[in-house]
């Protein structure tokens, strides 16, 4: 059967911090336990041990105490910023924040019967009441000297009297109703702990430091007996009446009081004998005490267990104590057994391993002496008390129920568990080692030996006797070590025994790893390689290969048959303390002072999962037998119990895939069937966008779409709309999808009010991501509506050469306006296909063309001057005709014009001539030739020729006589309304320059120089175009004051020009007058 690989693991379980110190509180009912943990209050629920409930308010100061009503209604508060708070803690809510008139921080706190007065005491010695209920200050009590320590009403609530003690020794009493101080009891000669009340209320102990307990009459205000109790005490506790305490020595009706203080054990005592009547047994009588120490001496060693708080719970009958070292025990009244123990902080975890039968169980060394053994199931702890200092190291025996663990002390020791009850009892001690051991590793085949390294470079190799003690109670047995080899020169770190006990491996300080052979008793080789000091080794359980780590930041896998390293891991930013094989050795788990566990396949050299869990270094690391769980523990005081949930996401992604694919289908059918309402919350509930894209799309694409897109879209719900509207701010962000998300935002828009789009979690987001880009939209759709409208303007001016305009066929615009539409001239009169060919709108001449048109009109201006010289008196009646016909042409045409609401400056129609055109058209021509010369590619003319849109009009037949007097006009009148003449450029420019010298000569004979009279064009529309590169060049006319000056160099054939110009307007002259 194939080995599959790990993947991830998953936190199942975590044992964390629960009591930092400070003061501890039982609920009346007994059900919770209120503890201090740093800024916040843990309560546990004390039949499972489980945090229920954490108070805790960002940025706030450290507790330094707190007090619980009597009726556990609410929870008062003490921050070190003098802030109290008061929580209704079952809801987790302040109900109500003040700030204490107290210069120092509050030390002390206690409530009355009634849970209306609670009174803080400061180290600013001073001591206020305060009414809950009417949230007001009630007394300020000054007159303690020094820290007010205790604080505590009398039970009674008809007596409005308060006791208080402070650094000077001293009890003081305090009448409420007087607000003044009725009696101080002096007796105590150091810092008086704790006060406890008899049920009649007229007698009060009192303990201190001193270790004495002092009996009150509350009447007379007097000591009536001072008591020797032999140790400091921390709490004084006065014993039910109506519980049996007979097997705590207390019977009768006399006075008795529990102690509990410094010896860490709770005693009973008769205050009317002034004796101890009981005193708790040890909780390890096994314990071997010390030579040369009497018996009490030892057993106050051995407990090593200060109490610094006990309190009574009458409803469950218990004694709740509370030891130096953070652990809450809970004892039975009766007989002063252990019930429960809580851990309440577990300092920085040092070594770990499964424990067990069935890996039930976790043993646990800390920055203690004392070993701690958790079960998983519970997470209830047994506490083991017997090294006597720091537990270094732990390390399991195959069949789970032995443990062996090494000490600072120099010592090892055996421990064992019983299957039934899982309590774990020492049976064996080793001694031998000269320095800490700090290094463990035991047998994989049997139980009978161990090997252990330490400090002082020596490994030992302990055999186990085949006799131990078999109950708890029992003494532990001696073993002795039965090899013993310096093994390294400096401190030994790890050692590991091979899976079939034959070898044994150690790393050290120095660098190195040795190989031993464990049967031989002799050193086989050493492993080098790494820059530092080696923290772990390792065997592979199934190939011969040897694991280390070191504090170099890498792993290194190693060849036990020619001690080379095979392979080197690389990851961890720091020393890697710990490393374990998985998966048949196919997988490595690593853990680093960085924090960070990791997961390696060896084959493939490369990391799987990195796991970041632990906030400082990470010191233990353990898998149970089956490899399915990891536990790890580190100097963050936590506790990770890791779960292998590669099976698990390979099922979850399975069943994924398959509910993916059912919806999907279900999403195609609904679909097919037109379920629109149906198959839109199938793909919001599929976080598919695009799918319900698609499907409005669809919708819209129908006849009525919008419509029924309303209909559906008002039957979702508000958190389907909210997804909608959170889909539609992804849809507006692409142009292609816009208009649907545009019209289901006004849709939306429309159904939904604006209070309730409010509601909306996150409308704010959507908004935020929809106004950019719809402003951007719109902002398009205006661009293109202003091309749109250009467009149509061009189309205008080309349609007047077109066949009459049906009425039927002008359309309406949405902006308001007629116009026509595009209509097809089946005959036309004067443009052919061969001036519509070569002169398109927007098309550019090539430079060839132009230059040969340049040439040409050259020669045509030439003959036309001669020609002009010649008929110049038969033009001169004909030219006042022409020009009488032309105004009246142009005259027709502005109206015409005008009618269709298209008289656009810069649009001329066919047949239309001005004299300002016909300068600057021939001034065009000069530019265009001179231009061409100067630069191949800048600018470029094209001549343009509109087709003429108005009616046609049939040409008045003329006598003999007027063709005679006029030839000129009879032919140019020819060419305007032929159809079959070809209209080549050069017959074009030889009408033009015939034009243009007709209208330079007016009536009287000379040339008009008025550039108002330059209106019109002729009907020929030049364009010029020019690169993006060259800038249009602009001449001033020829007839313009600024002519010359631009003008210095005249051609040739300029200067010719000017020359028959000159005769031309001469003769015209003479012939006026």
């Amino acid at each position: 059967m194939a080995v599959k690989l790990k993947s991830n693991f998953r936190v199942e379980s975590k044992i964390s911090a629960l009591y930092t110190g400070g003061k501890v509180h039982l609920s009346t009912n007994g059900l919770h336990l209120f503890c201090v943990h740093g800024a916040s209050i843990n309560i546990l629920d004390t039949s499972t041990g489980k945090v229920v409930h954490t108070i805790k308010e960002e940025d706030c100061d450290d507790v330094t105490s707190f007090a619980v009503t009597p009726d556990d209604k609410f929870l008062v508060v003490a921050h070190r910023n003098l802030l109290l708070k008061q929580w209704d803690w079952q809801e987790e809510r302040c109900v109500r924040t003040w700030k204490a008139i107290h210069v120092g921080p509050i030390v002390s706190m206690a409530f009355d019967p009634t849970s209306t007065l609670l009174a803080t005491g400061s180290s600013d010695s001073t001591i206020k009441l305060w009414d809950i209920v009417q949230q007001y200050c009630t007394h300020n009590l000054k007159g303690s000297q020094g820290v007010v320590s205790v604080v505590e009403f009398h039970p009674e609530s008809g007596k409005l009297l308060l006791f208080s003690t402070s650094d000077d020794c001293k009890i003081r009493v305090w009448d409420l109703s007087t607000s003044r101080c009725k009696a101080i009891l002096e007796s105590h000669y150091s810092g008086v702990t704790s006060m406890a009340f008899t049920e009649d209320g007229m007698t009060m102990f009192s303990s201190g430091r001193d270790n004495i307990v002092t009996v009150w009459n509350l009447e007379t205000y007097q000591a009536t007996k001072t008591i020797p109790v032999y140790e400091p005490l921390e709490s004084v506790i006065v014993p039910p009446s109506d519980v049996d305490c007979s097997k705590i020595g207390i019977s009768g009706n006399g006075s008795f009081f529990i102690t509990a203080g410094s010896q860490g054990l709770l005693k009973v005592w008769d205050a009317s004998t002034a004796k101890c009547v009981f005193t708790q047994q040890r909780q390890l009588p096994d314990l071997p005490q010390p030579e040369g120490q009497s018996e009490g001496k030892g057993h106050d060693q051995q407990m090593g267990s200060h109490i610094n708080q006990a309190m009574f719970c009458g409803a469950l009958g218990v004694l709740a104590v509370v030891t130096y070292d953070h652990n809450i025990l809970l004892f039975s009244v009766k007989d002063f057994e252990l019930n429960k123990q809580f851990v309440g902080y577990n300092d920085e975890i040092l070594d770990l391993c499964f424990m067990g039968e069935n890996d039930t169980h976790i043993a646990v060394a800390t920055n203690s002496e004392q070993l701690r053994v958790f079960e998983l199931s519970s997470l209830s702890c047994q506490i083991l008390p017997g090294h006597t200092d720091i537990v270094l190291a732990l390390k399991v025996f195959k069949n789970g129920l032995m443990l062996a663990s090494s000490s600072k002390d120099n010592t090892v020791r055996l421990w064992c568990m019983e299957p039934t009850t899982g309590s774990v009892y020492c049976v064996a001690i080793g001694k031998g080692h000269t320095h800490s051991v700090g290094a463990l590793t035991t047998a994989r085949l049997s139980n009978k030996f161990f090997v252990s390294g330490s400090e002082d470079c020596t490994i030992k190799i302990w055999d186990i006797p085949s006799t131990l003690p078999t109950q708890k109670g029992s003494i532990p047995a001696q073993i002795h070590g039965r090899f013993t080899e310096r093994a390294h020169e400096k401190d030994i770190n790890s050692v590991a025994i091979s899976p079939n006990d034959k070898l044994l491996a150690t790393g050290s300080q120095d660098r190195t790893a040795k190989l031993w052979h464990l049967e031989k008793e002799t050193s086989l080789g050493s492993f080098r390689g790494h820059r530092r000091g080696i923290w772990c080794v390792q065997f592979s359980p199934v190939d011969q290969a040897l694991a280390t780590s070191s504090a170099d930041g890498s792993i290194k896998i190693w060849a036990l048959s020619d001690f080379s390293c095979v392979k080197t891991f690389e990851g961890h930013d720091a020393s890697v303390l710990k490393v374990l094989f998985l998966s048949r050795g196919m997988q490595l788990v690593s853990c680093g002072s960085d924090g960070l566990l990791k997961l390696w396949t060896i084959k493939t050299n490369e990391c799987v999962k990195t796991f970041d869990e632990h906030s400082q270094k990470v010191w233990a690391l353990a898998a149970n037998r089956g490899q399915d769980l990891v536990v790890s523990g580190g100097g963050d005081s936590n506790i990770l119990v890791w779960k292998d949930v590669t099976e698990l996401e390979l099922e979850e992604e399975m069943e994924k895939e398959e509910d993916q694919i059912e919806k999907e289908q279900e999403l195609s059918n609904l679909l097919h069937d037109k379920k629109y309402l149906k198959a839109i919350g199938l793909a919001i509930t599929l976080n598919q966008p695009f799918r319900v894209l698609t499907i409005m799309k669809n919708i819209l694409d129908e006849p009525g779409g919008e419509q029924k897109l309303e209909r559906t879209m008002k039957k979702m719900r508000q958190d389907q709309i909210e997804s909608v509207l959170g889909f539609c701010k992804h849809w507006n962000t692409n142009s292609k999808h816009c208009h649907t998300a545009q019209t289901v935002i006004a849709i939306i828009l429309r159904q939904v009010t604006p209070d309730d789009l409010l509601t909306f979690p996150s409308m704010q987001q959507t908004l935020e991501g929809l106004i950019p880009y719809t402003e951007r939209h719109f902002e398009r759709m205006n661009r293109l509506l202003q091309q749109a409208m250009f467009v149509e303007y061009t189309w205008q001016c080309m349609r007047r050469a077109t066949a009459p305009v049906d009425d039927s066929l002008v359309l309406k615009s949405s902006m308001g306006e007629t116009s026509a539409s595009f209509v097809i001239d089946t005959e036309p009169t004067v443009v052919t296909g061969n001036i519509t060919d070569r002169l398109k709108l927007g098309q550019r001449s090539t430079d060839a063309e132009e230059s040969s048109e340049d040439d040409e009109e050259d020669d045509d201006d030439e003959d036309d001057v001669e020609d002009d010289l010649e008929d110049a008196e038969m033009e001169e009646d004909s030219l006042k005709g022409l020009m009488s016909g032309e105004d009246n042409d142009e005259s027709n045409d502005q109206g015409e014009r005008s009618q269709r609401g298209q008289s656009l400056p810069g649009v001329r129609e066919a047949g239309e001539s001005s004299e300002e055109d016909d300068e600057e058209a021939s001034m065009e021509k000069d530019s265009s030739s001179s231009d061409d010369d100067n630069d191949d590619g800048g600018h470029r003319e094209e001549e343009l020729i509109t087709p003429e849109k108005t009616k046609k009009v049939k040409p008045k037949k003329k006598t003999q006589q007027e063709m005679i007097s006029s030839p000129k006009t009879t032919s140019l009148s020819s060419v305007k309304h032929k159809a079959s003449p070809k209209l080549t450029p050069k017959l074009l420019r030889s009408k033009k320059r015939k034009s243009e010298m007709a209208d330079s000569i007016g009536s009287d004979g000379t040339a008009d120089v008025d550039e108002s009279d330059h209106d019109e064009d002729d009907g020929i529309a030049i364009r010029t175009r020019s690169k993006d590169t060259k800038k249009i060049k602009t001449k001033t006319p020829r007839k313009s004051p600024g002519a010359g000056k631009k003008r210095t160099v005249k051609t040739p054939s300029s200067i010719g020009k000017s020359a028959k110009k000159a005769k031309i307007a001469g003769l015209s002259t003479s012939l006026r007058s």
